[in-house]
């Protein structure tokens, strides 16, 4: 039990570091979340306004830093069954209300990426939400990004819950889940919803959905 607090305790301070909004203010002088149009400090901002190598250091991080407590937690402290939800949660839960920022932080994406990953000698979860973040990204393309994520993140919970034998990550992966979709809910990016396949396209427009071919 003590370990369980001490690394969710860790996990949640690790976690609340934001560097998608320290780096290009320390770097490049950009305040990231006035050059975004969500207002969102996160590494997908930072590509778009700082470049590739700011941007490329943000990921990085933000995935270290999810990961690295959940990893030793695991590997190190040999923390299992329903202690290790919170011990994944947390970092998450940083990112996404981090009191570095008024607890106002990002949508926890790659946080929640890296924390999965750092459980990855317990649990192969992680492999279903990058399927599915891949998918919807690169082959059934869906816009804008927050449809996108929240279907993401909606699929690898169900697919949790039939394939996911530990009660502590399914319980994770659900708590995560609720995370990243209500960020993105609350706080979406702009464009109407479309859904591609190929040359297939559905776009909803005033409310109307039209089939378009390319």
């Amino acid at each position: 039990m003590l370990k369980c607090v001490v690394m969710t305790l860790t996990g949640f301070l690790s976690g609340s570091v934001m560097y998608a909004y320290l780096i290009p203010k320390l770097f490049r002088r950009v305040d990231i979340r006035q050059r975004s149009e969500d207002g969102n400090p996160g590494v997908a901002n930072v590509f778009a306004s700082s470049g590739i190598a700011v941007g490329a250091g943000c990921l990085v991080l933000d995935l270290a830093k999810a990961f690295v407590p959940v990893f030793i937690s695991v590997q190190v402290l040999n923390i299992r069954g329903l202690y290790l939800a919170p011990v994944i949660v947390a970092p998450v839960l940083g990112h996404a209300f981090s009191p570095f920022l008024w607890f106002k932080g990002g949508k926890a994406v790659a946080a929640s990426v890296g924390a999965l990953l750092g459980s990855v000698t317990v649990s192969k979860v992680v492999v279903a939400l990058l399927f599915f973040l891949i998918l919807f990204k690169l082959v059934i393309v869906i816009n804008p990004d927050s449809a996108k994520s929240i279907l993401a993140y909606t699929c690898a919970f169900l697919t949790s819950l039939v394939m996911e034998p530990q009660p502590g990550v399914k319980i994770a992966v659900f708590l995560i889940s609720l995370v990243v979709c209500y960020k993105h809910y609350v706080n979406p990016n702009k464009g109407d919803l479309s859904i591609a396949i190929w040359r297939y396209s559905v776009v909803c427009e005033d409310k109307k959905f039209k089939f378009i071919k390319s």
